[in-house]
């Protein structure tokens, strides 16, 4: 399957002739902010390396999208999925996410005949010579038949399901593009062509950010409203699903080219929490497959005492490092020693001189050694991800700073360092 790069595509459409280019300056804001949650903030022409990463099976908040049996049934349809994406150049996820919609990831014809993806328009509702019958479980090779003709008709609805946009719109008009959901789009704020991509449509959107999720306490008046049933529109109805695209954006995550600061802002969200609600003693469990995996899952002490596992801003950032491949070889713990391994690297990072946050770009690594060592990531909008000895384990949440108040001993002041290829 061939991955495209979302930015470079991006950058070209706007025909801007520089060599870095904010995304901010060329991205509307709903693209913008589904770049933002998977941590891919700039296109830099200097540039050729072309990074996928997978979605980290979560929402915005955190929540696990897919459970373990779907994805284990994902993972036993993946090959038939890849062939039949493959065959029209389109990631394969999107068939997954459809199956997941449609018929819960079985492999079965429904008996209204319109087969395992539900294929109205190709069956004639179910009931002309190409309706997938009889009803009940279906073999392989059924299964992968019906694949490939689900393939075929999805690469011609949209244009390139490699844009995340046109999987939107693909994703609503595969569920039928009801004009209640463009009202409630509108009403929204959304613009007409972002309602007409499906912004509004909780099959499409549900859960996606804290607007469109019931279990916030911020969702928007305008969100309930959903059809329960063919042709049955209830007004105040919610649901707790997830969207198809959430679900796509939690299989497939996102392909892109950037510096090294999308791998590590990528993979800092993964391992923390949301918010400063964690104590010392619960690390997220995908940071403590990280720690695991680097070999840093056990207690550090220093003169202050101990820590249990992941509750060190040392270990934290070394787990970021270690675990997305950025740099395999960072230093397990020590902020002094992992400055000075980053100082004797110039081929692998670059000491930023920054005056303001305004010089930072995500992925930056500010690191002070003085009146009390601290390490922490900077992933970019204000936010920042970090740990801290023996108080909490990973976390991201809003504020950044060159200097700080220290832990009493007097003020600290970071330095800045920066991955490079």
């Amino acid at each position: 399957m061939k991955r495209k790069c979302f930015l470079i595509f991006l950058a070209l459409l706007f025909l801007l002739p520089v060599s870095s280019v904010s995304a901010a300056k060329v991205i509307d804001e709903s693209k913008l902010y589904y770049y933002g949650l998977n941590g891919i903030y700039y296109y830099r022409g200097d540039s050729d390396k072309c990074t996928t990463s997978d979605g980290g099976n979560q929402n915005y908040a955190g929540v696990p999208v897919w459970s373990e049996a779907e994805l284990a049934a994902i993972d036993d349809n993946r090959a038939i999925y890849e062939e039949a994406a493959n065959e029209y150049d389109f990631p394969w996820q999107v068939l997954a996410v459809l199956h997941s919609m449609e018929t819960a990831l079985k492999r079965y014809n429904p008996a209204n005949g319109q087969g395992v993806y539900q294929l109205y328009t190709y069956t004639g509702g179910g009931s002309n010579d190409k309706a997938f019958l009889p009803a009940g479980p279906i073999d392989e090779a059924e299964f992968r038949r019906q694949t490939l003709i689900a393939a075929e008709i999805v690469s011609t609805e949209v244009g390139d399901l490699n844009e995340p946009d046109n999987v939107k719109k693909l994703f609503f008009k595969f569920n039928g593009m009801s004009s209640r959901y463009i009202e409630k789009a509108l009403a929204m704020g959304f613009s007409s062509e972002e309602a007409a991509n499906g912004e509004g449509s909780p099959y499409v959107m549900n859960r996606y950010d804290a607007r469109r999720d019931p279990a916030s306490g911020e969702m928007d008046p305008n969100w309930p409203g959903r059809y329960v049933k063919d042709g049955v529109y209830d007004p105040t109805s919610t649901s707790m699903v997830f969207g198809a695209f959430v679900k796509y954006e939690a299989l497939a995550g996102s392909s892109f080219c950037s510096n090294n600061g999308g791998e590590i802002v990528d993979t800092a969200l993964l391992l923390s929490w949301p918010g400063h609600d964690h104590a010392k003693d619960d690390p997220k469990p995908e940071y403590i497959d990280a720690m695991k995996e680097i070999g840093s899952y056990k207690s550090y002490c220093n003169d202050s005492g101990c820590a249990p596992p992941g509750a060190s801003c040392d270990v934290f950032v070394s787990a970021v490092m270690r675990y997305s491949g950025s740099d395999p070889d960072f230093p397990l713990t020590g902020p002094a020693v992992q400055k000075e391994h980053m100082e004797s690297h110039p081929d692998m990072y670059s000491k930023v001189d920054a005056s303001d946050v305004s010089d930072l770009e995500p992925g930056d690594i500010l690191v002070t050694t003085e009146n009390g060592r601290h390490i922490y990531i900077y992933l970019g909008d204000g936010m920042q991800a970090s740990a801290s000895f023996n108080d909490r384990t990973g976390e991201h949440f809003e504020g950044v700073y060159l200097s700080d108040g220290g832990t009493g001993n007097g003020t600290r002041h970071y330095e800045v360092y920066r991955r490079i290829h």
